[in-house]
């Protein structure tokens, strides 16, 4: 038979003991007094010792300090013959430093006729690294969901792109990333990150294909490691080489970069699918809010306001001309020979009609003014501020009116208004329903040739 193999704390009884001990597949040690005996081969790989450096020294020197307290504890009551836990964590000192976390699985063995502590350890810092990432993981799925409260309460889109920067940033921790916005034919920048400078993200045509265009197309997460798995990226800046891009629901794209390559992983992107989730359905709640409010104050047909809007409006218009002592003044407006219109044409090329001239009416109107659809063909103009000038302005609007009416731009027939011109004033005791009174009478006049003076 060859040579045996010599033991290797010099104390060890029975040889094939000792070869169980130096086949296992963990680190074995045996302790006996608190004294390292005996380290098998596998636990001076996982500590970087040999044999020679460490059996005969305390094993608590060895024990993270943190630990080292509750560790020996547990060793005197096992020793004792007190029912403890046998399998626990705890961190042990590598020779080069740092401290390895393990998992212990300890019992008591005789030893050279005395009891000892027989202790196989397992290296778990794969699997302590895999915790902590389901830690962060599910912290960061907390706070997205905590951020979807945030987002109930958002009652503009632009609260709603700047909470999902926001929450990409501190939860996620993308510090470059940008969000767009499709307006008409076009992906439009409507947020981005403190990490991306001037010009790094851009508004570009949807026909002009890209990555953000074919994400929106598809409706698919795209991520990257490197630029050249992606041709049809054409990146604002030459030093983005990896990303995410995926689509908010219908409206958009969100797209996260970085300089170095492999910077993210499919997880990153599951989380931000969850981010922009919530922002799609904010995004959906604020503008069907504010489709039924449109729908609720303004004409279904012109898109002008409508009476029910007037009616809510009108209280506050008088009260500021009552504060600054201001005129208001009206304006009652109506489409001369409409009805002819609608007999000759028929009544969908008179619809068009009414809505083509309801939005040149607010063209030439200022932005300040309000235009109603009163009933018809008739519509009333509410105009503050105007220090007495509404008869040159009511002037102005039909010369416009019936300058681009000569043109066509309304339909074969060319079209005119009639304009009837009342002032509300503050010290005055003529109500409201005199004033539009007085101005649907003189838009009769009007229509009979007598202009909208007063």
């Amino acid at each position: 038979m060859g040579e045996n193999k010599p033991n290797r704390s010099g104390l060890l009884d029975g040889r094939t003991y000792q070869q169980l001990m130096e086949r296992a597949s963990d680190g074995v040690v045996i302790i006996q007094n608190e004294i390292l005996q005996y380290i098998n081969p596998q636990f001076e790989e996982m500590l970087d010792y040999t044999a020679g450096e460490i059996v005969g020294t305390r094993f608590m020197e060895h024990v993270h300090p943190d630990d080292a307290d509750a560790l020996l504890e547990r060793y005197r009551r096992r020793l004792a013959g007190e029912p403890v836990p046998s399998v626990y964590e705890t961190r042990l000192r590598r020779k080069s430093g740092g401290y390895m976390p393990v998992e212990i699985n300890a019992g008591i063995f005789p030893y050279n006729g005395a009891p000892a502590d027989v202790i196989f350890i397992r290296d778990i810092t794969e699997r302590k690294r895999t915790e902590d990432a389901l830690r962060a993981a599910n912290r960061k799925i907390e706070q997205l969901h905590q951020a979807a409260y945030r987002f109930a309460e958002c009652r503009t889109e632009d609260e709603i792109y700047e909470e999902t920067i926001r929450a990409a940033q501190e939860i996620l921790g993308f510090p470059k990333c940008s969000l767009d916005i499709v307006e008409g034919d076009r992906l439009v920048v409507k947020a981005t990150s403190d990490g991306l400078g001037p010009g790094e993200s851009r508004d570009a045509p949807i026909e002009a294909g890209g990555l953000a265009a074919e994400t929106l197309r598809t409706g698919k997460t795209t991520v990257f490691g490197t630029i050249d798995e992606v041709p049809i990226a054409r990146p604002a800046h030459a030093g983005f080489q990896s990303g995410i891009s995926l689509p908010v629901g219908h409206f958009g794209v969100f797209q996260v970069g970085a300089s170095a390559t492999n910077a993210f992983t499919a997880d990153d992107a599951r989380l931000l699918e969850l981010l922009v989730r919530h922002t799609a359905e904010a995004l959906e709640r604020v503008r069907l809010h504010r489709k039924l409010e449109e729908q609720a104050t303004h004409d279904a047909l012109t898109g002008v306001y409508n009476r029910r809007y007037f009616d809510d409006r009108i209280g506050k218009e008088l009260a500021r001309s009552k504060r600054y002592d201001h005129p208001l003044a009206f304006l009652m407006i109506d489409i001369d020979g409409f009805k002819a219109i609608n007999d000759s044409l028929g009544h969908q090329a008179g619809d068009r009609v009414l809505c083509r001239v309801a939005q040149a009416i607010q063209e030439e109107l200022r932005s300040v003014d309000i235009v109603i659809r009163y009933g018809g063909d008739e519509f009333l103009a509410v105009l503050p501020e105007t220090n007495g000038e509404a008869d040159i302005i009511a002037e102005r609007l039909q010369q416009a009116i019936e300058r681009r009416g000569r043109t066509g731009e309304f339909c074969s027939t060319p079209i005119t208004l009639a304009v009837g011109m009342a002032y509300w004033m503050p010290d005055e005791a003529m109500s409201l329903d005199d004033v539009l009174r007085l101005a649907d009478d003189r838009m009769y006049a009007s229509k009979n040739g007598d202009g909208p003076s007063e």
